[in-house]
């Protein structure tokens, strides 16, 4: 397995994997999270209704306490006392309210209000009784055992009329009261305040008739949200025809839930999507330290096999001339021109070696001035016509004589000469070399065509880069130290010029480098 494959599956194994089996648990768990969060919610929702339903009982147990300490006078018929006048004063919800001795309707009921004209719902109260004895039967009971139980009486009354009925007094003396309330009224004037105290900014609070999805009383002014729309309802105790309901203020609890749940996944998915990121640059980086130690290592190789060739060469001939076993100056002439070429090349790998240093380290120092392209050409061409020929190459130059460019001349010469040594190199078999220059809107440049082996587009991204050669393939067999086109392309950028290839694979290339057209000739 390959350096580069044992990061990436390291990387995974360490990253990945994790953060997928945390996003696969934290998806599964998010639904019972929100589940869990509805009962939270549903029980808090339910507390505060507790709350309102029990606030609303206080008040008839103020009422009825009001009524019991007057009890006598009132059986009496008596003056009513100022506690009862306030009571019935203080509280426009409670019209009215009764006591009777019995259930019977032949006994009179003696009424208690301060609108003379509700006697007349008498004979409606005496009906209600008839209707419900088992109901008030039951009462009694609750009331011999000790405990005090308040009731609304089953019947069809006018309006938002209800009647809530309990016992009162001993078991020899009891009483039977009964409050005659405007629901409404009740709701909006003494339940409503409380309402507003317990919302708050936070919830909705609404009370309902049953049958009937507007609201009687809401906390938010003017609301229209029907019954069905609140999370939670609940019977108003005292008044059981009511539902009190309950909703979050602004979304509702279903939205709530959805838009965190929403929020949750897209934090979660956006948490792995940077933490994928993250792995994907960690290993490009380090596939690209890796892949750039094993260029150096290749570098390394190349460069010794190439200086070692040479070499060998230089010391085989002289030895040879030096222990005179060379006996006609015919051949001696010869060795003497192979160890002359072969130290050339020898000079030229190494001055290729420092001034690749040089660059890299940015110790080179470039003169940019005015350079007349067709010149350098063609005295670069002058010098490499005798080499061309001799191996049969055939070259073509289209020059323009007024074309200068913003070059460093040394620099410039260099770069051409590597373009030129690359078109020879790997034009073995169809050995034409085509070299043209022009404008291009700022920009001049020179380009040198082959008919060689050509490069596959995957390969074509990487041959600018430090220490590559090709990994396969007829490019990858001919000899070199990788260092070339990276030289070309930091000498472009040291001179602000740029440098582009065209080629295919068996058709052969074409390397076209571009300087800024200088005006100054």
């Amino acid at each position: 397995m390959k350096s580069t494959n044992r990061i990436a599956l390291l990387l995974g194994l360490a990253f990945l994997l994790p953060a997928l089996f945390f996003s696969i648990y934290e998806i599964s768990s998010l639904n019972k999270d929100e589940k869990m969060i509805q009962q939270i919610y549903e029980k808090q929702l339910d507390a505060i209704l507790f709350s309102v339903n029990q606030y609303s009982d206080d008040i008839l147990t103020r009422w009825i306490s009001d009524i019991e300490s007057n009890q006598e006078e009132l059986s009496s018929g008596g003056k009513r006392s100022d506690k009862i006048n306030n009571l019935l004063s203080y509280n426009p919800s409670l019209t009215q309210f009764f006591i009777c001795d019995t259930i019977d309707q032949k006994v009179k009921l003696n009424f208690f209000s301060l609108d003379t004209s509700n006697v007349n719902l008498q004979s409606q109260i005496q009906k209600a009784l008839t209707q419900n004895k088992n109901q008030i039967q039951q009462l009694i009971e609750y009331k011999n055992s000790g405990f005090q139980k308040v009731q609304a009486l089953a019947y069809q009354w006018p309006d938002q009329l209800q009647c809530l009925v309990f016992i009162t007094g001993n078991e020899n003396q009891s009483k039977m009261v009964g409050l005659l309330i405007n629901s409404e009224n009740f709701i909006q004037d003494l339940v409503g305040p409380r309402l507003q105290v317990i919302a708050r900014d936070q919830f909705v609070l609404s009370a309902f008739k049953k049958g009937i999805t507007t609201p009687v009383y809401s906390t938010l002014q003017a609301d229209t949200v029907s019954l069905i729309n609140q999370a939670l309802t609940k019977d108003l105790w005292v008044l059981p025809d009511y539902l009190l309901g309950i909703r979050t203020s602004g979304l509702s609890l279903q939205k709530i839930i959805d838009e965190r749940t929403y929020t949750n996944l897209t934090l979660l998915i956006l948490l792995d999507l940077i933490l994928i990121i993250a792995v994907v640059l960690v290993f490009r980086n380090v596939k690209k330290e890796v892949q750039l130690a094993q260029n150096k290592a290749d570098f390394v190789s190349n460069v010794s096999h190439e200086i070692r060739t040479p070499l060998a060469l230089i010391s085989m001939f002289a030895e040879t001339l030096e222990m005179g076993r060379v006996k006609t100056e015919e051949k001696k002439s010869e060795y003497y021109s192979i160890i002359s070429k072969e130290a050339h090349r020898l000079s030229g790998i190494v001055n290729k070696i420092l001034n690749f240093s040089q660059t890299e380290a940015n110790k080179k120092v470039l003169n940019i001035r005015s350079v007349q392209v067709s010149k350098e050409i063609k005295e670069v061409l002058l010098t490499y016509d005798f080499h061309l020929k001799n191996k049969g190459y055939e070259y073509s130059f289209t020059e323009d004589l007024t074309l200068f460019v913003e070059a460093d001349k040394d620099a410039f010469v260099e770069v051409f000469i590597n373009l030129l040594d690359n078109a020879i190199k790997y034009s073995s078999n169809n050995k034409r070399i085509e070299i043209n220059t022009g404008r291009e809107n700022d920009w001049g440049f020179i380009s040198v065509k082959d008919q060689g082996i050509g490069i596959s587009k995957i390969n074509q991204k990487h041959i600018f880069d430090k220490f590559y050669r090709v990994p396969s393939g007829d490019l990858a067999k001919t000899s070199g130290t990788g260092i070339g086109l990276s030289l070309v392309k930091q000498l472009m950028e040291s001179q602000k010029g740029k440098i582009s290839v065209e080629s295919e694979l068996g058709k052969g290339s074409r390397f076209i480098i571009y300087f800024k057209l200088s005006t100054n000739f």
